[in-house]
C-alpha cells in the first residue's frame, strides 16, 4: 500500500509541475523591428489554457537594468502574437549579444509570471533576413486588375521584381525575399484602370497582419505608381546604433481593446476605425472623433481593427468577438 502511495504522489507531484503554463507559451523569436531600432518585438506561440491577462513583456539585461518595456496593449495573449517593446533612450549597439532575462508580466505588471533567460542578439538570424512585401484591399470596393512591382536597392539596382493579378475572390498579395540588411524601395505600377477601393502597399517581416509592417498607399486614380521607401535592419549595419535621443511620443499611439464593452481605447484621438475579417474582407467601417469607440456586435470569430488617428497614425491589433 505505502508503493502504491509513493507511485500515486509521484505521478500527481510530476503532473502538478508538467502545468507550468510557462512551459507551454513558445517564444518564437525576439528582435528589433526590422524597420526601426526603437522597438523590440516578441513573437509568441500560445499553447497552454492560460490566458495572461492584461499581459506585458520586459527585457532586463544583465545588470538588472531595464532595457525596453511593453505598454499593455492586449486583453490576453491568444494562439499567436506580437508585443512591441518600447527601448529605453541610451541603449546602444544592437550587434552586441543581449545577455539579460525576457520577462512576462500580467495585470498591468501586477505579477510577474514568466522568465527566460537570454544570450543573443536582436539583429538578423543570419545573413539575410525575410522581407514579406504586400498589397492589399483597405477599401470599401474591390481592387482588382494586374500589377507589375520591383524591389530595388539603395544604388537602384533590381533586385527582385513581378507581376501579379488581383481578383475579387482574393484581396491580399504576398511575396517574400531574402535580404540583407540596407534601404530599399518598393515599387509598385497598376497595368490596368483604376476599380476603387484602398489599394496598399505593405512591407514586413511576418505573414501575419499584427507583425512588424510599412505601409503606403496607392493612389491610383492620380498615380498609377506605388512607392514605398524600406529601412530594412539598416541599424544593424551600425555600432552603435545612438538612440539616446529617441522620442517615445513619435511612437505609434497603443490601442487597446475591451472584450467586455465592445470598445476600442486609443491613446490618441482616432478618425476612423475600419474592421476586416481574417479574410480581408471589410466588415464594419466607423468614423468618429474620440478616443473610445464602440465596436459593434459581430459574428464568433478573429477581427483585424485598423484604427486613424486624427494625427495621420495607423495602428492595427487582432480582436476576437
Amino acid at each position: 500500500m505505502k508503493k502504491v502511495l509513493t507511485i500515486f504522489l509521484f505521478v500527481f507531484a510530476s503532473s502538478v509541475f508538467a502545468q507550468n503554463p510557462c512551459d507551454d507559451l513558445n517564444v518564437l523569436s525576439i528582435k528589433y523591428n526590422p524597420f526601426t531600432d526603437t522597438v523590440v518585438v516578441v513573437h509568441v506561440e500560445n499553447n497552454s489554457s492560460e490566458s495572461f491577462g492584461y499581459p506585458a513583456f520586459v527585457l532586463i539585461n544583465s545588470a538588472g537594468d531595464t532595457v525596453a518595456k511593453e505598454q499593455t496593449d492586449f486583453f490576453v495573449i491568444g494562439e499567436e502574437s506580437f508585443h512591441r517593446l518600447n527601448v529605453r533612450s541610451g541603449v546602444q549597439d544592437p550587434l552586441d549579444n543581449f545577455v539579460g532575462d525576457l520577462e512576462l508580466h500580467t495585470g498591468f505588471y501586477d505579477t510577474l509570471v514568466c522568465s527566460w533567460d537570454m544570450d543573443q542578439s536582436l539583429c538578423l538570424d543570419g545573413l539575410c533576413d525575410s522581407l514579406i512585401i504586400g498589397f492589399e484591399n483597405y477599401g470599401g470596393a474591390l481592387v482588382t486588375g494586374d500589377f507589375e512591382w520591383s524591389v530595388s536597392d539603395d544604388m537602384d539596382d533590381v533586385v527582385e521584381s513581378g507581376q501579379f493579378t488581383m481578383v475579387a475572390e482574393v484581396q491580399t498579395w504576398r511575396f517574400g525575399l531574402c535580404l540583407a540588411p540596407g534601404n530599399y524601395t518598393y515599387n509598385l505600377n497598376a497595368l490596368t484602370a483604376p476599380s476603387g477601393g484602398g489599394p496598399t502597399l505593405i512591407a514586413s517581416n511576418a505573414r501575419t497582419y499584427s507583425g512588424p509592417s510599412l505601409w503606403a498607399p496607392l493612389d491610383w486614380f492620380n498615380d498609377p505608381s506605388g512607392v514605398l521607401e524600406i529601412p530594412f535592419f539598416t541599424f544593424c549595419n551600425e555600432s552603435p546604433n545612438g538612440i539616446s535621443d529617441q522620442n517615445l511620443d513619435a511612437e505609434l499611439p497603443s490601442v487597446f481593446y475591451n472584450s467586455d464593452n465592445r470598445e476600442l481605447v486609443c491613446a490618441e484621438t482616432m478618425s476612423d476605425v475600419k474592421i476586416y475579417s481574417t479574410l480581408g474582407v471589410l466588415v464594419c467601417s466607423i468614423d468618429a472623433s474620440s478616443k473610445i469607440i464602440g465596436i459593434p456586435s459581430l459574428p464568433a470569430g478573429a477581427y483585424l481593427v485598423v484604427a486613424s488617428t486624427l494625427k495621420g497614425e495607423i495602428r492595427s491589433k487582432f480582436v476576437l468577438q
